[in-house]
């Protein structure tokens, strides 16, 4: 048995993902690749205001004034995709991506006994695209094409003048297929008809191909002419007439009209594996100069990008941000997760903090939004190591200090590799750099508690040695001194320095360290 997952007007879903408000309101969906750019897709609330494919938006916005015009994305078909055979991988391995919003599935050794395994199977894979805004039609059949036609066998049977088979006879629909009744996620869907039945199981396929228009088989439009003038209307009739008949007096090519209704033509499938990649993009119709209007569509991105990933039971442990600018340049910037998380408010704060500061040098017109999958951390801490409680929280509150403070004056100390005092430098903090422990050594002798700044202090000298010191805190004669020690550096440019230091013993046994300089002379610490 096989599951074909259709997607009903898929560009037109997967535009609307962005703004799912819209999809009870007549929208229509036009192509800049086609000549005119014509109406390719509508909602259901536009065609019934009139709004037929093919026209164009000036000949549809006549027939319905609030008639929204939408453009298609590729981008957001990407995104749409890759959610279509995420979302199916997590339900068989054996998948197949058969056409954009095409997803064929073997159902194989998953223990599916009986029609209502099948259906309650197909049920769980509407429920589960649901959530993305993506409202999918099942069918269920022996083969691949015939499963393919039970997902579109809705609208088809309408086609062909056989609705009553869905709708008013309760028997032919039993002989037919099975139909599973699933709510569908806002009772707005863009392509359908307002009715609810989205998995149908093939029981007979004889019965089925029976009441299938012959535009279901999409046959050549020369066969498709003959066969309209020997007054075949629906596949039932043209398999009446025989596979061999038929194929004598059309050619070869007809064989494959039969092979698609054929319950023993079994196709291998060409599995694939779903991309690894989790992303949400989309290309805003107006420039957006201001902040409130992409934390908006970036709320959404996170939520969704978030269900994405627990579905498939992953977590993000980075997330790229991309902005798209009117200048054609872009704004890039990744955000390492301390702790790989799935939790959209931590996310979304994360990514708001930084937003909060982002100045751009033109208007924004493209938005994409990207997450690294990875798996939930686990590490046993040892007896007496320590840990962040919460490494998200304290990287929010380390971005909210250097929006405040400026990123050079938020991070770790690393002192430089000079022998200038006080010369380091800010390091950010590099969670997935390996933590090594401190080593301990024993301290001996006096330690010196310096001032910062260094207090000034008048010396006056006997032999080239400070004999006494006068400051504010310290005053006294010099009993004894050990120096002076030298040190200079960077004498090939404006920065060059040079210090003298002497540890002095001033009167009532006070031991201090003071040094002479450019500057003037200074008193750097106390020993205690």
């Amino acid at each position: 048995m096989f599951a074909a997952i259709s997607i009903p007007d898929f560009s037109l879903q997967a535009v609307l993902r962005t703004d799912p408000d819209l999809r009870g309101r007549p929208v229509a969906l036009v192509d800049p690749e086609i000549t005119g750019t014509p109406i390719v897709q509508m909602t259901f609330t536009a065609a019934q205001a009139g709004v037929i494919a093919g026209l164009t938006p000036s000949q549809a916005m006549a027939r319905c004034r609030n008639l929204i015009i939408k453009t298609r994305s590729r981008p957001q078909e990407d995104s749409a995709t890759e959610i279509l055979l995420q979302t199916a991988y997590a339900f068989s391995p054996n998948i197949e991506s058969t056409a954009p919003g095409i997803c064929t599935i073997e159902l194989k050794r998953l223990g599916l006994r009986g029609q209502s395994d099948m259906q309650n199977y197909g049920a769980k894979i509407v429920e589960a695209l649901a959530p993305f805004y993506l409202e999918a039609k099942i069918g269920i059949a022996p083969a691949p094409e015939l499963a393919l036609l039970a997902a579109r066998c809705d609208p088809l049977l309408r086609s062909s003048g056989h609705e009553s088979a869905l709708t008013n006879s309760r028997l032919n629909c039993a002989d037919l297929f099975a139909v599973e009744s699933v709510k569908p996620p806002a009772n707005n869907s863009p392509g359908g008809g307002g009715g609810n039945r989205s998995v149908f199981v093939v029981q007979s396929a004889k019965e089925f191909v029976a009441h299938l228009s012959l535009g279901a088989l999409e046959p050549a439009p020369e066969i498709a002419a003959i066969l309209s003038r020997w007054g075949i209307q629906n596949a039932g009739q043209l398999m009446e007439l025989g596979k061999n008949a038929v194929s004598e007096r059309l050619g070869p090519g007809v064989l494959e009209l039969f092979e698609r209704v054929s319950d023993n033509s079994v196709r291998p499938l060409k599995l694939i594996s779903p991309p690894q990649t989790f992303s949400e993009q989309i290309e805003f119709e107006n420039e957006v100069e201001t902040a409130g209007p992409l934390i908006f569509v970036l709320r959404r991105f996170v939520e969704q990008l978030s269900q994405r990933l627990k579905a498939i039971y992953l977590v993000a442990g980075e997330i790229h941000l991309r902005l798209g600018l009117v200048s054609g340049d872009r704004y890039e910037h990744r955000f390492a997760i301390p702790s790989p998380t799935a939790g959209v408010e931590i996310l979304f704060r994360m990514l708001q903090t930084h937003l909060e500061n982002v100045r751009t040098d033109s208007p924004i017109i493209s938005l994409e939004l990207a997450a690294r999958p990875a798996r939930q951390e686990t590490h046993q801490f040892g007896l007496f190591e320590n840990t962040l409680r919460n490494p998200n929280q304290f990287v929010e509150t380390l971005a909210r200090l250097t929006a405040l403070a400026g990123a050079e004056n938020v991070g770790t100390p690393v002192v430089e590799a000079t022998h200038r005092p006080d010369v380091f430098r800010i390091r950010r903090p590099d969670f997935d750099a390996v933590q090594h422990s401190p080593v301990k050594t024993q301290s001996a002798g006096l330690q010196l508690r310096r001032f910062r700044p260094p207090l000034p202090a008048h010396f006056e000298f006997r032999q080239d040695r400070p004999a006494l010191v006068r400051s504010e805190s310290f005053r006294g004669a010099v009993t004894n001194s050990r120096g002076p020690f030298l040190s200079s550096g960077r004498w090939w440019d404006d920065e060059r320095w040079a210090r003298e230091e002497w540890d002095i013993e001033i009167a009532g046994g006070i031991l201090v360290r003071v040094f002479r300089s450019n500057e003037g002379c200074f008193i750097e610490g106390v020993y205690d």
